[in-house]
């Protein structure tokens, strides 16, 4: 098996620090949330935003542990010689991973019910738009968080594409790059 398929068939759970809510990612960035029985019911706004936060976090942990995993196992490598190979001193790679690890993305589900926004996927920003839960039966609120992570991941991958093409040559015409360098530098401000 390629590590492709190993990235393609690996599963993660994670769970929210009170309990109440699972995440599974399979396929590789396919997203499963759900609530245990009457938890959904028992939230308010604040606190489910919080607990959802917490949870983007965790599952992300886990996510990039297994994915570090499967590349180790898959290029057979003991844990102590991949940590020494992920090791570098390249300046431009040190600057590139530095970029990395500060995208800022959001994602906004289809109705406006749920935002995401993170930085560099280590800080998780969940708001649940008030009076959202008495309005939403738990499966529509499940298919709003679906949304609100996918527009996420849509957009960090659009960004991580402009980042590497500012490091590495993907073939990309330099005009693309800098109407994208511009739209993002007028997005930010």
């Amino acid at each position: 098996m390629t590590i492709g398929d190993h990235l393609r068939t690996m599963t993660v759970q994670a769970e929210s620090p009170d309990g109440n809510i699972w995440s599974r990612v399979h396929d590789y960035t396919r997203l499963d949330v759900g609530f245990r029985p009457f938890a959904y019911e028992r939230y308010d706004e604040p606190s489910l935003s919080y607990q959802l936060a917490r949870l983007g976090l965790l599952t992300w942990v886990a996510w990039s542990r297994e994915r570090t995993e499967i590349y180790r196992r898959t290029v057979n490598l003991t844990t102590d010689e991949a940590g020494r190979a992920t090791w570098t001193e390249d300046p431009a790679r040190l600057r590139y991973e530095a970029e990395l690890n500060a995208i800022e993305a959001a994602g906004v589900s289809t109705h406006g019910a749920v935002r995401v926004r993170t930085v560099g996927m280590m800080q998780w920003q969940v708001d649940v738009e008030p009076g959202t839960l008495r309005r939403l039966v738990e499966p529509t609120f499940a298919g709003e968080i679906h949304a609100a992570f996918d527009a996420l991941m849509s957009d960090r991958q659009r960004q991580i594409i402009m980042l590497k093409s500012e490091y590495f040559d993907l073939g990309l015409p330099r005009r693309w790059q800098d109407i994208m360098t511009e739209a993002r530098r007028l997005n930010r401000s």
